[in-house]
């Protein structure tokens, strides 16, 4: 997850602080902030109901995967890790929407090790099905073998190859999904919402979700207030342009949930909107 713009200047603060030899009440309450944000972050995962054996066993499985060494070995393109999970709080709230959608059909754009895609299974029905796309076919196969540790895992299709691809051929085949969850290269994001949304494979009353829509900061603060490395800076206007493009879309109505590393939730507009 990204860390927020917040944290990034109270531990800037704080450096300084110390640098300075600033009073130690000063140092504490700069700590205090920090120490109550992670709280709040803690708080949102103990409260909320535990994750299954499975995904639980996912995250960790993933957690002490070497993909360094995959990295190396030439296995995989670039360099993956933990923090491309969902992880338990957004896989419970995946979950969680999925079900009271009573949803039967999901599409999901970016699969990494499939804690996402099991947590969206888990809430379907028994004939309801997960189509997702990875672009890797190494870190599918490391996707296939945990989620098939769970019961729900036969509800899952892997598609292997580039996103875009996957897509095609889905709108060829006239798929419609009622959830829809993209969460792969953010410089792809507007070409896969135009692909679904032109070749219309968001179903009635179905949803989009967004995922890093906040983007660590980048989607509304300008780059000096972020405290960015020049590499993630690169891609600083990647998510506003296209937030700012959903928001221009007179067929869509939108949210953004700022639930970890913020999630936008996109329907139709006849849907968000109820009868007078």
């Amino acid at each position: 997850m990204a860390q927020s713009p917040v944290a990034r200047h109270l531990k800037k603060l704080l450096e300084t602080a110390k640098t300075q030899g600033a009073a130690g009440d000063i140092l504490t309450q700069i700590q205090n902030c920090l120490d109550c944000e992670k709280a709040r972050d803690d708080y949102c995962d103990t409260i909320t109901s535990p994750s299954s054996e499975a995904i639980t066993n996912l995250i960790t499985e993933t957690e002490n995967h070497p993909w360094q060494h995959a990295f190396e070995e030439g296995k995989i393109q670039w360099r993956v890790g933990p923090r491309m999970l969902s992880g338990a709080l957004e896989g419970s709230f995946l979950k969680m929407l999925t079900g009271m959608s009573n949803a039967k059909r999901v599409l999901e754009v970016g699969l990494f090790t499939g804690c996402g895609a099991l947590a969206m299974a888990e809430a379907l029905p028994t004939d309801g099905q997960v189509v997702t796309c990875e672009i890797t076919e190494y870190v599918a196969d490391v996707a296939r073998k945990l989620v098939d540790q769970s019961p729900h895992g036969k509800k899952i299709q892997i598609m292997v190859g580039p996103a875009t691809e996957s897509i095609e051929q889905l709108a060829k085949e006239k798929q419609k999904f009622d959830i829809i969850f993209i969460d792969a290269n953010k410089e792809g994001y507007i070409d896969y919402y135009k692909m679904i949304m032109d070749n219309d494979m968001l179903a009635s009353r179905g949803t989009i979700l967004i995922d890093n829509a906040l983007n660590g900061g980048t989607a509304y603060l300008p780059k000096e207030k972020l405290l960015l490395d020049e590499n993630k800076l690169a891609q600083h206007a990647v998510m506003k342009e296209f937030n700012d493009y959903v928001y221009k879309d007179a067929r869509v109505s939108q949210v953004m949930v700022p639930i970890r590393d913020g999630v936008m939730m996109i329907r139709w507009s006849q849907d968000f909107e109820g009868k007078a």
